[in-house]
């Protein structure tokens, strides 16, 4: 079974069988189809299908059901029902394409070397990191502003993220575990089982000042140092300040004193910020997953 972009189709093929002939799953990777098993495949999705359901799940939120159906009806728009079905298939390499693609980003395609712990997370190249894009706390010039050095956090409640539980745990397959973004099960056991945050150890240092965003940071942070000098895992740098804002699309709905304290246009160095560009793509990758 051969899936392009034109649809379903069913084609008959000899693999090579020459002595120094690659294996089945190879000879079909060089013509640039992606088998969906690899000891004798029968199945295989071009590369272009699976980068077009990749973009559509991204940018239209399609799901894996929804494409598939469009690939039968465009083999045959009057009985789809009789193509074929493929969609265990398509979600399964769908997965492995975009691991093969990250691993890709990142320069491990051709490293026998494993992803460790966040190596495949994209780290945001506009942060100030010391020593990198930003000079040591004593190379820096005295007269510099305060607020050339300070990062933007961001932060928002994730209320679409809810996983549903598998029907069969057992079967499930990790294929990034704590190599990006998400970290591995043990650690989130453990995680649950204090119910408290864990900070953890990071290149951001020798920072005195932080541009912190939230939608309701004038009350958020009346109390925010109590509940951080209260907390057994939480502390803050000595000397570091807080700068507080709200999102310019939020801030319209406070009183009006909020606007001028806490939005972005009348804080030095902020300038006018998309805040909330942040919380769309987390809600695009929250559809991918």
């Amino acid at each position: 079974m051969f899936l392009p972009y034109s649809g379903v189709h069913s084609l008959m093929i000899r693999f090579c069988r020459c002595l120094n002939a690659c294996t089945t799953d190879k000879q079909l990777f060089e013509m640039g189809m992606f088998p969906a098993s690899f000891t004798w495949p029968k199945t295989a999705f071009t590369f272009s299908v699976l980068d077009g359901f990749a973009l559509d799940n991204l940018e239209c939120g399609t799901s894996a059901m929804n494409y598939y159906n469009k690939l039968r009806r465009m083999m045959s728009s009057i009985f789809p029902q009789l193509v074929p079905d493929r969609y265990r298939e398509l979600m399964r390499v769908a997965r492995q394409w975009r691991r093969l693609k990250l691993l890709k980003w990142n320069g491990f395609g051709y490293e026998r070397r494993r992803p460790t712990s966040g190596e495949l997370a994209l780290f945001c190249p506009a942060c100030p990191q010391p020593g990198i894009n930003a000079p040591l706390p004593a190379n820096r010039h005295p007269n510099d502003p305060s607020w050339l050095y300070a990062r933007s956090l961001v932060m928002d409640g994730n209320l679409k993220a809810e996983h549903l539980h598998p029907t069969h745990p057992e079967d499930e397959v990790w294929l990034t575990v704590d190599q990006c973004f998400m970290v591995s099960k043990d650690r989130y056991k453990a995680h649950l089982a204090i119910a408290k945050d864990v900070v953890q150890p990071h290149r951001t240092n020798g920072l005195s000042q932080a541009l912190t965003f939230y939608d309701i940071n004038c009350q958020y942070n009346k109390h925010f140092r109590h509940r951080v000098n209260e907390s057994l895992y939480l502390s803050l740098p000595s000397g570091m300040e807080i700068i507080l804002g709200i999102g310019l699309w939020h801030v319209h709905g406070h009183q009006d004193k909020c606007y001028v304290w806490y939005a972005s246009m009348f804080i030095t160095g902020a300038a006018r910020i998309d805040e909330y560009h942040f919380s769309r793509r987390e809600r695009d990758m929250i559809c991918m997953s």
